[in-house]
């Protein structure tokens, strides 16, 4: 199955912007008739028929509309700083949207070495791996925030800080029934050089659990990837 993506949806009408439109008919190949199905990002897989297009758009008749596609029974929010390299942070964005993740925060940390970020190349990206992995919703994505003002603000029923200090953490695995319980997790990522003491003192009186996802010390994009993968083995075992 190949996925559209658009959010131009009214009654029984979809149409396509000029790019989904043109993959759609000169990489997919469809024509007048033809079925194809189109995600609006927010959840619903909508099956139709092809009635006209052109240069600029495709508009398609809706035959079918599914609800809550691929909804799970779990909440994964990932808050990870901000990277001097964006194209490390774009990829961090593909790998986790294609494992399973509902939201993702940046912060802006004592060591991050960069404070902006290029939110649409971002959203894009979400965008293509949610197609490419049959899915229907992209993940909120949340732009910079202070980490102060981030850890303040979050509400997660299980929260955890990866970091480097060794302070006997458990790893997550450590943490499966609570987090099968409660499924709405939040897990932050540090930056390049790790959190500072203070930042961490200060995510444990958030009520940030210290948490550890292997012996390797893993770069910040890496460890995103990867502290979503193990929640989603956890939730789905």
């Amino acid at each position: 199955m190949e996925l559209s993506y658009s959010n131009l949806i009214e009654r029984d009408t979809i149409i396509l912007d000029s790019c989904e439109s043109k993959h759609c008919i000169k990489v997919l190949r469809k024509s007048i008739g033809d079925l194809v199905n189109v995600v609006d990002g927010k959840g619903t897989l909508y099956k139709g028929s092809i009635v006209s297009f052109n240069n600029k758009q495709c508009q398609i008749q809706i035959k079918e509309k599914i609800k809550e596609y691929g909804k799970r029974d779990y909440y994964i929010h990932i808050a990870i700083s901000v990277l001097k390299n964006h194209n490390r942070l774009e990829w961090f964005i593909e790998k986790s949207v294609e494992l399973g993740i509902d939201e993702i925060s940046f912060i802006y940390c004592q060591r991050t070495l960069k404070k902006t970020i290029k939110l649409n190349r971002i959203y894009k990206t979400a965008i293509v791996a949610m197609k490419q992995t049959l899915k229907a919703k992209i993940p909120k994505i949340n732009n910079v925030l202070k980490l102060e003002d981030f850890l303040k603000n979050c509400f997660s029923e299980n929260r955890y800080i990866c970091h480097l200090e060794k302070n006997n953490q458990k790893d997550l695995f450590h943490f499966k029934k609570e987090i099968k319980n409660n499924r709405n997790i939040c897990v932050l990522i540090g930056p390049e050089g790790d959190f500072t003491l203070d930042e961490i003192s200060f995510s444990e009186k958030c009520k940030f659990q210290p948490v550890t996802l292997g012996r390797s010390r893993l770069r910040s994009e890496t460890a995103g990837i990867v502290a979503c993968h193990l929640l989603n083995i956890i939730n789905n075992k």
